[in-house]
């Protein structure tokens, strides 16, 4: 019966190894002084070496002496399995870097079509690459994600930064006002002086979810003056389908310095963040694991590619 590695009497890796050398030498005369040699050992150390291997196995490795050495059925099958195992050996600390390099976010949609393309693309890049999985989630469902460990980072929306975490500003929230460009679709116009919170509130709202932090931060200035929503959607794309249509209006949070994307035309486009509620986004992580490496360069990647880098123009 086999012993199992942790009984091996020495280093099993080596051995295993030190008979892999010895065989390149077999039927060759003094087999053991040209694998010592190699090996940088004495000959006795080798014949060591090979003898627990021998008692381990159970059966002889080796059959012959000297030219007429060679490997038994036993040792050729030892050979085959060795040259398996070190494989496995050599290729085990990549292996591992690769495992403690697997990072989940979870994140609003403003982050997730803004911000992470660019950024999934370059940790794949990366030496070794990040497999970086992403969760939707509104702010509050990102934090408790974070704080009870089911993510390793999270990115709120948010005035101030949670407390109890660790975080890292990634960018002020612009907030943009979105009506249809037919102004008998609209009772309230989109440029100049029109957009005041009196003439938004009088506007039926096209607005996301309750747990939406954009629906929040906008209820909160327009719902003394009787805003209501008319429509509840989920996500970008279907509020702006709903706007085109003349059915109301609608607000969409964008970084500063990025593009509004695939908007198309029949739409007209205000800034109004300045008549809201300040409100940031910041990426959030757990305090012990917040400075590992991998997490830090996450982290650092994301505050790098929220930095403005071109003007926000209109469709």
């Amino acid at each position: 019966m086999l012993c199992t590695m942790r009984d091996y009497p020495g280093d099993l890796v080596t051995h295993l190894d030190s008979f892999l050398v010895l065989l390149r030498h077999v039927e060759r005369p003094a087999c053991f002084e040209r694998a010592a040699r190699d090996l940088a050992v004495d000959r006795s150390v080798l014949r060591r070496r090979i003898q627990a291997l021998t008692s381990w196995v159970g059966a002889p490795l080796l059959i012959g002496r000297g030219a007429g050495a060679r490997p038994t059925a036993a040792g050729r099958r030892l050979a085959e399995r060795a040259s398996e195992i070190l494989a496995s050996v050599r290729a085990l600390p990549g292996d591992v870097a690769a495992a403690r390099a697997r990072i989940s976010l979870a994140c609003t949609g403003t982050i997730t079509t803004e911000l992470l393309p660019g950024v999934l693309v370059a940790l794949e890049r990366r030496t070794p690459p990040v497999d970086l999985s992403i969760r939707r989630a509104g702010s509050a469902a990102a934090e408790r994600l974070v704080r009870q460990g089911d993510v390793d980072l999270g990115v709120v929306r948010a005035a101030t930064p949670p407390r109890g975490l660790a975080s890292e500003h990634l960018s002020d929230d612009r907030l943009l006002w979105v009506v249809p460009a037919s102004r008998s679709a609209s009772r309230a116009r989109a440029g100049g002086a029109d957009a005041t919170l009196e003439a938004m509130s009088a506007v039926p709202l096209v607005l996301y979810g309750e747990s939406s932090r954009t629906r929040g931060r906008v209820l909160e200035r327009l719902a003394p003056y009787g805003a209501t929503v008319r429509v509840e959607v989920d996500g970008k794309a279907a509020a702006l389908e709903y706007v085109r249509a003349g059915l109301g209006a609608t607000f969409l949070s964008l970084l500063p310095g990025h593009r509004l994307r695939d908007i198309g035309s029949g739409l007209v486009i205000k800034d109004v963040t300045s008549r809201f509620g300040p409100s940031s986004f910041y990426v959030i992580g757990r305090r012990d694991t917040w400075k590992g490496p991998v997490v830090a360069d996450v982290v650092a990647r994301l505050v790098r590619a929220s930095r403005p880098k071109t003007a926000v123009t209109r469709p």
